[in-house]
């Protein structure tokens, strides 16, 4: 059944991919200039100078964000050099028409507009205040109930999700022809793959982030394992959905920078164990190739700490660079604490050489397709027999 489940797969990405390679020869697409999302560094201050007592303040998980009615949003605030950690943060919205807040920073979209949304700590006898913006956008379109045909919705932060346990994705596996095959129906997004041997097993952690469909973006990660062990991460290779024990607890915040140079909490999904730990939200981003104005900040605990050493491995020959601490983290980090891996992932992707490499766009549309089916072919053929000695 599995066999057959997959064959099925690799033919509708095969027809998909055949239909797309006239149009997808000429693709040129260029990078875009690297900008930063995040954790600018500012200069330490001189050895010999005695060092400054900083303010105290407030700082929230949100400056601004935007929910849609009906729907709500956790905000946290964590005090910052105060001179006793403080009892408790008073919440207050200035606009409870159109959003309210309780006493956890939790906020409720009631009515379209906008509303600021104040906490407050005492440091001594001292206020001290900090404010989000919500913007609260009408209730949910046609796209929002289309979402939920595949995905199940959170109004407790108004993403939309995978359940791992009936996602219908899961008895598919993993080839690397999904990937391909989205690219070119439509699915702008960036990749990073992991891959490494542990418990004899091939493993694969993939990273995903962008626009999937004209009305949704959003990121994923993925846990995927294969008993051939020794016969490497080719384009044939078939990767299965983990058994629940190989399942790993993970977190996963994506964050948009926006046009005026802001940076947006996208969404947040807590750490627990996952095989898939994904969210989306309706809407668009600026710019799909890269998406670099999306940033996936992460945690996964492997199963011990040779696992963990495995993995450090494969990210770094995927271009990530080592740090020490987690004060240290910029784009494209990571750094290593016992079995858990803390990662801030944005510039680096496979995807913007997908396409050059099947189709060569410096080839006649007719030629092109040629040379797809060649690729095809080897991939169809060498994942059949992958496929028919591990089911």
């Amino acid at each position: 059944m599995n066999v057959l489940k997959r064959m099925t797969a690799l033919l509708i990405c095969t027809l998909i991919m055949l239909t797309s390679a006239v149009s997808a020869a000429g693709d040129s697409s260029q990078n875009a200039p690297a900008v930063t999302l995040s954790n600018n560094k500012t200069a330490q201050p001189d050895e010999t100078d005695e060092p400054e007592k900083s303010a105290p303040q407030l700082v929230l998980s949100d400056s601004f964000n935007s929910i849609s009615v009906g729907s709500k949003m956790r905000i946290t605030a964590e005090a910052a050099g105060f001179e006793t950690a403080p009892a408790s943060i008073t919440w207050s919205s200035d606009n409870t028409a159109v959003a309210t807040v309780d006493s956890r920073g939790i906020v409720n979209g009631v009515a379209k507009g906008r509303a600021k949304i104040t906490a407050v700590a005492m440091d001594g006898e001292t206020p001290v205040s900090a404010t989000c913006v919500i913007n609260v956008v009408a209730r949910r379109t046609f796209f929002h109930y289309l979402l939920m045909i595949g995905y199940r919705y959170s109004s407790l932060g108004d993403y939309y999700y995978s359940d791992n346990n009936y996602a219908w994705q899961k008895p598919f596996g993993f080839i690397r022809l999904y990937d391909t095959a989205s690219q070119l129906i439509g699915y702008q997004y960036d990749f990073t793959r992991m891959v490494f041997t542990y418990g004899n097993k091939d493993w694969l952690i993939e990273f995903w982030k962008g626009q999937y469909a004209p009305f949704q973006y959003g990121a994923e990660i993925g846990v995927y394992t294969k008993y051939a062990v020794g016969f490497g991460d080719t384009p044939a290779s078939a990767y299965n959905c983990p058994a629940k024990e190989d399942w790993l607890n993970m977190e996963m915040t994506l964050y948009q920078k926006q046009s005026d140079g802001s940076i947006r909490r996208v969404f947040t999904r807590d750490y627990t164990k996952y095989w898939w730990c994904d969210g989306y939200r309706i809407g668009r981003i600026n710019k799909t190739k890269p998406a670099t104005e999306l940033q996936m900040v992460s945690r996964i605990t492997l199963k011990d700490e040779k696992m963990a050493l495995a993995f450090s491995k494969s990210m770094l020959d995927s271009g990530f660079k080592q740090v020490d601490s987690r004060e240290q983290l910029k784009d494209d980090s990571f750094c290593l604490e016992g079995s858990d891996v803390y990662f801030i992932w944005r510039n680096l992707t496979t995807s913007q050489h997908l396409i050059p490499v099947l189709l060569d766009s410096d080839l006649d549309p007719l030629s092109s397709v040629f040379a797809g089916l060649r690729t095809l072919a080897g991939i169809f053929f060498g994942n059949l027999g992958s496929l028919l000695n591990n089911d």
